[in-house]
């Protein structure tokens, strides 16, 4: 299948009157086109300024921010980061690049962790680095199909309210939308979560805030959470990577696990918990999750979301209301009858993504109905 090319805007500095950009394509050792690869533009100071998504071709196309010289940065799932030459561009020309990756595989496949390893703090040598090197392109593979594919999206969104009482069914509301937004749902700009915290206060409910990519690929996230790898689970496969606030932090927050497969370095999913609640809150243990996919073309998305939440109904405590000495000798009520917060059951809404189009072509199809899954609770740190 080939997709055209949306060049991504967005250069950090200013653009000259005349437009000057590079298009080119990135291949293999084989000279095979290599699909899905992540293409950096950096000035010769080394500073990033724009980047691009190469395409089932593997081409792309980025438009320099002004004539002068540059380099690319190219980075593959599953490979070292590969640097390429520096090059020159001069005031409204249109260079033809080939990028051949050169970097060597990564090598999660042999990461054991048998205990929990100390906090990642800036150690690259460490494989916790290794592996949330990875999570990150994915990460980004999926933050540069948002802002650069024309794909439209059938999404199934649900509600899935259980009461309190297992033996009641599950009211479920379902709709069914296509969108060309592939943004699955709205989270404040992390810098506002990491000074407010990721639940919102509100007189009507609070409002609990999901972390997406912007989130976890922002300084702040890196700058308020630790990352370190976590002992196998025993899903065969897969490699763990834990991430928590800095000890220091007592807003409320998420701490969580970001799955990666072993043998592809592909990330899996991102499941996290709400943290430094107040006690009502905790009941339940409010959390969600961010399910990942690689389409065949080698753009990602996130395939499936939720979060759940317990809902509440505060009530009078009549077993605490306790009688008092009145005049005459008559009992009377208490005047402050208690008055408590009571879980009564557990509200989960997210959704799935069923299809993915470009034009009238199907880029990808779920097997299965989307719907809310059964959560497997994160283990206590």
């Amino acid at each position: 299948m080939r997709l055209s090319i949306v060049v991504l805007a967005g250069c950090l500095a200013a653009r000259s009157a005349e437009t000057q950009a590079v298009r080119g394509q990135v291949v293999g050792a084989d000279a095979g086109a290599v699909a899905g690869a992540i293409v950096t533009l950096l000035d010769s100071a080394g500073t990033p300024l724009a980047r691009a998504l190469a395409d089932d071709q593997g081409r792309f196309s980025i438009r320099m921010p002004a004539a002068g010289r540059y380099r690319f940065e190219v980075l593959r799932i599953g490979y070292a980061p590969t640097l390429d030459e520096e090059f020159r561009v001069d005031a409204g020309q249109v260079v033809s690049r080939t990028l051949r990756i050169t970097g060597s595989p990564v090598a999660l496949a042999g990461v054991r962790v048998s205990a929990p390893q100390r906090c990642l703090d800036g150690d690259t040598a460490s494989p916790a680095f290794a592996v949330w090197e990875e999570a990150r392109k994915a990460l980004m593979a999926s933050q540069l199909t948002r802002a650069t594919r024309a794909y439209t999206m059938d999404v199934e969104r649900f509600t899935n309210r259980q009461a309190s009482d297992i033996h009641l069914p599950p009211t479920v509301r379902r709709v069914t939308q296509r969108s060309s937004s592939l943004r699955p749902f709205s989270t404040p700009p992390p810098e506002q979560l990491a000074d407010e915290g990721y639940v919102e206060r509100r007189t009507t409910g609070d409002l609990y805030h999901a972390p997406d990519e912007d989130v976890l690929l922002s300084p702040s996230f890196e700058e308020t959470h630790c990352l370190k790898l976590l002992p196998d689970s025993g899903a065969p496969g897969r490699i763990r990577l834990g991430f928590s606030p800095a000890p220091d932090r007592h807003l409320a927050d998420i701490r969580g696990v970001l799955t990666v497969d072993r043998e592809t370095s592909e990330l899996r999913e991102v499941e996290f918990v709400y943290v430094n609640l107040r006690p009502v809150e905790q009941v339940g243990s409010p959390g969600g999750e961010l399910v990942f996919r690689r389409l065949p073309e080698g753009s990602w998305i996130i395939e499936y979301w939720a979060i759940g939440v317990p809902f509440t109904e505060s009530r009078v405590n009549r077993d605490e209301i306790r009688p008092v000495p009145g005049r005459g000798g008559v009992p009377q009520p208490s005047p402050r009858p208690a008055t408590v917060m009571v879980s009564t059951g557990r509200i989960t809404t997210g959704g799935g993504v069923s299809r993915v189009a470009f034009g009238d072509t199907t880029v990808w199809q779920a097997d299965e109905p989307v719907g809310p899954r059964i959560r497997v609770p994160l283990p206590p740190e």
